[in-house]
């Protein structure tokens, strides 16, 4: 259970259209909702899924981070897409929100909030790529649902954003890139097997054909490293078999 996804729920309870959750928390309450134990995560990745968001959800963001008392109130350098709040003095929010504006002008935060411009990690980056992307865009936008009155990701398409991240930061890192973390690399990696223990194995999810590309891709990087037994992770999948049901059922 996430810290804080009370707090979350109470301040954007009426504002459903507004937002998805992605990433961890939304794993962590997929899992939990069929009784499976998932990765421990502590921060929120919340999407903005509307053009411009109205005064009142505007008015709902300043009550939660008010509320929680968040002393890091961050923004992306460059275009203003990404924002990060953490530090919280109550310690019952969550420990970050992490929110992503697909437009700039999504969000019209005041001068006045103190927000610290910073540079972001390559995992934020590449987060922010695939949100930019209009395939994944959409496809988000279709395949939310609700989980204790909290829109999140459905873990049909969660499985193709984190086989994306997967192999963008792989690629990063192939490239010389020293910020491309291997922590974040494999998280990436696992949780989409972790994601596969989820889906029904008879039932075809029709993705678009960029969406395929990036499975292909990860299909094809996985297949090919020297050690990855799912097994050490908890995952009674052997790499086979959860590679093949990428396969088959993204109709790859």
């Amino acid at each position: 259970m996430v810290v804080g996804l009370d707090k979350f729920r109470e301040h954007f309870a009426n504002h459903a259209d507004h937002y998805a959750v992605i990433g961890g928390t939304a794993c962590s309450m997929i899992f939990e909702e069929v009784g499976i134990d998932f990765r421990q995560t502590n921060d929120i990745d919340m999407v903005l899924c509307v053009e411009v968001v109205d005064p009142s959800f505007a008015q709902s963001l300043k009550a939660f981070l008010d509320g929680g008392g968040y002393q890091a109130r961050e923004r992306s350098n460059g275009r203003r897409e990404f924002y990060r709040f953490h530090n919280p003095t109550d310690p019952s929010y969550p420990a970050m929100l992490e929110l992503f504006a697909r437009k700039p002008e999504a969000l019209e935060i005041p001068e006045d909030a103190g927000l610290t411009v910073v540079e972001v990690s390559d995992e934020t980056l590449s987060l922010s790529a695939i949100l930019l992307d209009t395939d994944y865009y959409e496809a988000l936008l279709e395949s939310r649902r609700v989980i204790d009155e909290i829109l999140v990701l459905d873990e049909r398409l969660l499985i193709p954003f984190k086989a994306r991240a997967f192999v963008d930061l792989s690629q990063r890192k192939d490239d010389g890139d020293a910020n491309a973390k291997g922590s974040d690399i494999r998280k990436h990696r696992n949780d989409v097997f972790r994601l596969l223990q989820l889906l029904p194995t008879d039932q075809p999810i029709e993705v678009t054909e960029p969406l395929k590309a990036d499975l292909r891709a990860y299909v094809v990087r996985v297949n090919g490293l020297a050690n990855f037994d799912p097994n050490a992770f908890g995952v009674p999948i052997d790499r086979e078999t959860g590679l093949d049901l990428i396969t088959r059922l993204y109709q790859l």
